[in-house]
């Protein structure tokens, strides 16, 4: 008589690999007309009998292994089997479709779940249910998964993106929509463009006058620390030269009152108050009087760095 055992070949736990296999996606269709027994997925060897009664209960895979014991080699199975020396069972698949869709993944899980597969063999080993390397096809061939092979059979989980820590971030709502995140990036990146041009402005003016020894100072400050900079350029220009700077040319003494532009129509008192005078929005808005500015009117457009410095920005509409 045939020695005959259930076994549970297949659940949904996370295998030694990474993944888990979707027990309802498994296509039983071959393999309850033909489904070999290999030991250890040792698919060019003699199989040792065959599977039979293959049926899903709930999320588990279960079958019946069938050993006609006509040899020594199968005898010798049926006995490690009976002794309890041959408890587990492991399925090979033929993968037909894997799933990312992060509501199917589960905690600790390394690859994308193999959603649908067809069932061609299953083989009793020695190591416990999925944890034994799990046999799947590559290019129609049976490969046995194992460190050496595995990331040319699986593919790897994509990265996933938290949009909600994105967007909460960059100051909007949880629930913004792509198209808001990555205007909100392009503002930022036009700010930090705008910050990085304004620094290097300053520190080039700020570096005028000063000998190489301190200009080499200078420099070595400025890349680490650009307020220390300027204080030590400020202090370690010639007198003669910071006269000179705190007192400009007759033809460059252009302090513009607000209320001057104002009469002009140039600017309203809202939109004064608002910063459309202030470097943030010239800037951006406006680079050609922010030019202008910086040649014919050196002391407002330092005034206007300093305060952007200090965090003044444009806190109008538009």
């Amino acid at each position: 008589m045939a020695f005959k055992k259930d076994y549970i070949v297949s659940t949904e736990d996370i295998n030694s690999e990474g993944f888990w296999v979707r027990t309802d996606g498994i296509d039983l269709s071959a393999a309850v007309n033909n489904c070999p027994a290999y030991i250890d997925h040792r698919y060019w060897e003699l199989p040792i009998g065959h599977w039979e009664n293959i049926r899903k209960e709930g999320s588990v895979l279960m079958a019946t292994l069938v050993i006609d014991g006509a040899n020594d080699r199968e005898r010798d199975v049926i006995r490690k089997i009976e002794n309890g020396d041959m408890k587990g069972a492991s399925i090979g698949a033929d993968p037909v479709s894997w799933d990312e869709e992060p509501t199917q993944l589960k905690n600790g899980q390394r690859r994308p779940t193999l959603s649908k597969s067809i069932l061609f063999e299953i083989s009793p080993t020695a190591l416990p249910i999925n944890r034994n390397a799990l046999c799947l096809k590559s290019d129609g061939q049976p490969i046995t998964l194992s460190a050496a092979n595995i990331n040319d059979i699986i593919p790897q989980l994509k990265p996933t993106i938290d949009m909600e820590k994105i967007a909460l971030s960059l100051g909007l709502s949880k629930d913004a929509t792509e198209a808001q995140i990555l205007s909100a990036i392009d503002a930022n990146k036009g700010k930090n463009e705008a910050a990085a041009t304004l620094t290097k402005e300053l520190l080039d003016k700020a570096g005028e006058g000063l000998d190489e020894k301190s200009k080499a100072i200078f420099v070595t400050l400025s890349q680490t620390n650009v307020k220390q900079a300027l204080e030590f350029a400020e202090s370690a220009k010639p007198a003669t030269i910071a006269t000179e700077a705190a007192t400009p040319p007759a033809a460059t003494q252009k302090d513009v009152k607000v209320s001057e532009l104002i009469k002009l129509g140039k600017v309203t008192q809202e939109d004064a108050e608002a910063g459309k005078d202030s470097y943030d929005y010239l800037s951006r808005h406006d680079k050609v009087e922010l030019s202008r500015i910086r040649t014919e009117e050196p002391e407002k457009y330092a005034k206007l760095a300093r305060d952007y410095a200090k965090g003044v920005r444009y806190a109008g509409k538009s």
